[in-house]
Formats: C-alpha cells, structure tokens, sequence
C-alpha cells in the first residue's frame, strides 16, 4: 500500500503579526479539475502484484524507477518480494528489473525501497533470518547485501549515506524502546550508530534532529548526514515543539525550526549548521510552515507567503477549502497544495499556478514527480503517466 503523510494541526493561540506590506495576488481553486490529458503511456501488472511506492524520476538519466511487489512460488508456499523495474521516462519501456530476495533464504517479511539522486537503488529487506540491505546500481546490477541490525526506515542522504532507523528498538524485552540510528557508506561499511530522542527527523537529505526530553523541557540533538554531532540546541525557555513535524532545511544548510513560546505564541527559528541562531520571525498558530528550496512558505487564513532568508518575497492569496492545508514540496521544489476538489502545482517563486490535477478517488491514486510529470495508479495495479501542459490543466 502506497503511504501517506501524515497531516499534524499546530494547536495554539493564534498571533497576529504584520511581517510586510506587500501586493496580494489570488491563487482559486476551480470547483473540479480540468480532463487530464491522454496518457503518455501506461503499464498493468497483474491483479495479484501492486505498486508499493509512487515512480521515482532520474531525470540526469531520462529513468523512471517503479517499486511494485511480485510474487515468488515455492512447491509448498508463495510469498511477496519487493520489485524495482527502471523504465524509459518516454516510452515506459523497461531497461532492467531487480528482485530483492535471494533464492535459498526465508520469504520476505516487509520491504522498504530509497533511491540515490544517482540512481542507485537501496531495499531494506526482513525476514525470517533478520534483516538485510540490498544496493543496487543505476543499471540494475547488485552491488552488495549485508546484513544490518532490525530497522523499519531507510534513507540515502544527500552525500550518498544510508541511514537506517529502528524507531522501536529494545535493549531487553522488558526495557522501554528508544529509537536507533545506523549509518552506512555507499559501500556497505558501517560508520556509526547512535540512540535517538522519541520524536526526531530526517531532514533534507543533510541533518537527524533528535528531541531529547519532555515536551516544554526539551532540547534538541543535531548530527550530521554520518551521524557525526554537530551542535545541541537548548529550546527557550518552556518552549513546545514537536520536530517531527516542524523542523527543515532551507537556504541550502540551515534548519528552519517551529516553536511555541509561552505568553508569545508561535515562532519560527533559523539556525546555522552550527546550531548559531540566525533570526526568528513570529507566525499565527494556525499557519501551515513548509521549506521549498531555498525559501520556505507560511500559509493562514487563505494567505501564503513567500519568505527567503532576508524576508518577505511575495504574497497571494490561496483558497484552499479544507480544515487543515495541505502544503508539500514537489521534488522540482515547486510546491504542491491541496483543495477539496482539486491539487495544484504552484511556481515557488511567483506562487503562481502551474498545473492542476484530480485529488485521489477511492481506488486511484496521483503523484506528482517532478518537470509536469504525473502518475496515476488505478485499483493498485494500473499505473499511467501524464505529462502535464503548463497554463492547460
């Protein structure tokens, strides 16, 4: 099954603050969205396969990866094994397929799949013997399985790293669970390892932000992409946060970080890789914050705004029609919002609209992938592309 992300409300006193006068644009929402166009092409497995995460682009490449699950008979049982077919952004004809499970070892259990932005594949694979990770080059050759401690999450970070994170590891059965974090080189040697907070994040490929503490008494551990540490930050004082949920990069390096302070309200908190705060800026309560490149963006009450590290770039009115917004950074870091009957692409440095397309239906699913790409994946199976026409969606 295809995951979703999680939506969280910031709950909080609502702060009224004037950042800068700016001209206001509008972005509506159409009450339906507008007939896609046809398919660039389209590929089916069969009923009992399915697609297990939405297609991934390597655009230096021209490849798109498709992670779908297969199933694998024996004389006395048939199991599910996680799938990578990198197809032809084009044509969607298949260039090669890679099956993560080895012949002689127990059936797969889960499979989690990453991707390197150079195209190699990682597959995080448990079963009955433990659990194992898979690499993949970008012309779909093995280049090693090892085996890795119990972990449940993978990650390919910006510098080529793989985390893996066990995010309920017990020392002893009876002993309370604490996240753990492993880090691996591009070539399978194992770097690090380390205990986490409960809540923590991987963020932009570059950070691991652990929270250490009780919430309003926490602070915040912060290492880099090999788990190295580089800065503690100590909150202010009965500050909330829950950085799981509200921390990012921007600028490149920094981390963007959202606080509620006691008797001020809401406020977003920049700080260099060496954890030197840069500035803060105060937000509503009830803003949505989501980083886009560089820049990030603050939305309330049918107003986003546009921030770079010096301030205010524009405004626009936004009519997004649904109790919480649903804001995300596309991976063309342009940003996707979500209404009642449709979504939209919006440009990240105008927020201007760029495309539009249906919101999920009951047994259809849409993901947008970068450069006007769009997939829909039918009753788990039907997988089509779209390449979407700028201004005619």
């Amino acid at each position: 099954m295809l995951s979703n992300k999680r939506i969280k409300k910031w709950s909080s006193a609502i702060l009224a603050v004037v950042l800068c006068l700016s001209a206001v644009t509008s972005v509506s929402a159409s009450s339906t969205s507008k007939p896609l166009p046809k398919p660039s092409w389209q590929k089916d497995l069969s009923e009992i396969n399915q697609f297990i995460e939405a297609p991934f682009h390597i655009p230096s490449t021209k490849t798109v990866y498709l992670a779908s699950n297969t199933y694998i008979a024996s004389q006395t049982k048939v199991w599910e094994a996680g799938v990578v077919t990198a197809v032809d952004e084009s044509s969607g004809k298949p260039k090669w397929s890679f099956t993560f499970y080895q012949k002689g070892t127990p059936y797969p259990w889960n499979t989690k799949i990453a991707y390197s932005k150079l195209g190699s594949v990682y597959a995080l694979v448990k079963d009955g013997q433990g659990t194992k990770l898979f690499s993949v080059n970008a012309s779909g050759k093995s280049n090693w399985t090892i085996p890795v401690p119990s972990a449940e999450d993978v990650h390919v970070m910006n510098d080529g790293t793989i985390l893996l994170i066990d995010p309920d590891r017990k020392v002893t059965p009876s002993a309370k669970s604490k996240p753990r974090a492993y880090a691996y080189s591009a070539n399978g040697k194992k770097l690090a390892e380390l205990s986490l907070g409960q809540m923590y994040s991987v963020i932009g490929g570059q950070y691991v932000v652990s929270q250490i503490g009780e919430i309003g008494i926490s602070k915040l551990a912060v290492y880099g992409s090999k788990l190295n540490k580089l800065f503690i930050y100590n909150l202010p004082s009965g500050a909330t946060t829950y950085v799981d949920e509200a921390t990012w990069v921007i600028n490149n390096s920094d981390i963007l970080l959202r606080v509620n302070i006691p008797e001020s309200g809401n406020k977003l908190i920049a700080m260099n890789a060496k954890g030197k705060t840069l500035w803060g800026r105060s937000i509503p309560g009830n803003a949505r914050v989501q980083s886009i490149g560089q820049n990030y963006v603050v939305y309330a009450d049918g107003v986003m705004s546009l921030f770079n590290a010096k301030g205010l770039v524009t405004k626009a009115e936004v009519k997004v029609d649904l109790p919480i917004a649903i804001i995300f950074e596309t991976p063309d870091q342009q940003i996707e919002i979500h209404t009642e009957n449709a979504k939209k692409v919006l440009n990240a440095k105008t927020l201007q609209t760029i495309y539009e397309y249906p919101n999920d239906e009951d047994r259809q699913k849409y993901h947008y992938a970068g450069n006007g790409y769009l997939y829909s994946i039918n009753q788990g199976h039907q997988l089509a592309q779209y390449k979407l026409q700028k201004g005619t969606q």
